[in-house]
């Protein structure tokens, strides 16, 4: 069905460009716009899991400039069913005066020697990856390659979203652990969730980052966003670095009938078919009452019966704008 456009110039009914990069350490240092967009946004975040089972989620957002004046945000399930912010991120270093570097090959993100609090230390380069929260954890790993990236081209509100997922391993608490923590950039004009399409005009269903490691050694990973009119794509990558990509997308979240909280989500990409599962105990409560609750879980090809060893797949659903795709906009 053909449905007359009401697109403006430089509006694209919310369609989405997709592929694979290689990150540069250089990446994350770089001010200069891309694609007539401006730098808004750092993000470090990711699950991992401890030999319990318990999920332990960081998240440090760094603005653009002067780094902004949030503190790292961590979350876990450990002694309860759902996920709740845990105080040790409240002693934590703002992110306000980072300072950023690249020397031979590795860039450093480090927190203010005269911030209050305890300091933080990011560095990453082409392979490598270790984060250090003083007194709360350390992690390190590999980069599991080729970065991925997309685009949301529109003249109003247009988005360029770059990433790389590491995997990691290392101690948390004292616990340790083992999971996926991905370092994104986000050029936009201003800053998520207050001046985008996917609150703003409330055109996302579902916006995923995953990743999961399989005990016989096989990796699938990426990113996948469901939304109203065009707005979706997938971006999927395997162990030989083998990147699967489409916009031809539907899908349908299920919800658990007393809340905003999704007890599966199908996604179809292309002729691929996809399946959420949520955690039990994935539903991050403390973040409450936002438009887009968050909640844990893990991705897989639907009847896919490998074993994973860990996995992540931080990420939403905006059940408040619907629960499956509207093509023709309201």
């Amino acid at each position: 069905m053909s449905v007359a456009s009401s697109n403006g110039r430089g509006q694209f009914d919310w369609s989405c460009v997709v592929g694979s990069l290689v990150m540069r350490p250089e990446d994350y240092v770089d001010d200069a716009p891309i694609l007539g967009l401006r730098p808004s946004q750092t993000f470090l975040y990711g699950s991992v899991r401890d030999a319990e089972g318990n999920i332990w989620t960081p998240m440090r957002r760094l603005l653009a400039g002067d780094g902004g004046h949030e503190k790292l945000l961590l979350q876990t399930n450990d002694d309860s069913d759902a996920m709740h912010v845990n105080r040790a991120g409240k002693h934590s270093a703002s992110s306000f005066g980072v300072v950023r570097s690249v020397v031979d090959g590795v860039v450093r993100l480090d927190s203010d020697p005269a911030a209050q609090g305890q300091p933080f230390s990011i560095s990453a380069s082409t392979d490598t990856f270790r984060w250090v929260e003083e007194g709360v954890f350390e992690l390190h790993g590999v980069a599991v390659k080729p970065g991925l990236h997309w685009h949301l081209p529109d003249a109003a509100n247009g988005m360029y979203y770059a990433s790389q997922i590491f995997e990691v391993e290392g101690q948390i608490l004292g616990r340790e652990v083992r999971g996926f923590i991905p370092m994104d950039q986000l050029f936009m004009d201003g800053v998520i969730y207050q001046d985008d399409i996917f609150i703003g005009e409330q055109a996302e269903l579902v916006w995923y980052t995953w990743a999961t490691r399989y005990l016989d050694g096989s990796f699938e990973g990426g990113h996948f966003m469901l939304g109203h009119r065009r707005l979706g794509f997938a971006v999927v990558y395997d162990e030989h670095g083998s990147v699967f990509t489409s916009t031809d997308m539907g899908g349908e979240v299920t919800l658990d009938g007393d809340g905003p909280w999704p007890t599966h989500i199908d996604l179809m990409a292309g002729d691929q078919h996809w399946e959420f599962l949520p955690d039990p105990r994935g539903r991050m409560v403390d973040l409450m009452p936002i438009p887009n609750p968050q909640i844990e879980g893990r991705w897989r090809r639907h009847g896919d019966t490998r074993e994973p060893a860990h996995w992540f797949a931080w990420g939403e659903i905006a059940s408040v704008h619907g629960t499956s795709r509207r093509v023709v906009a309201s």
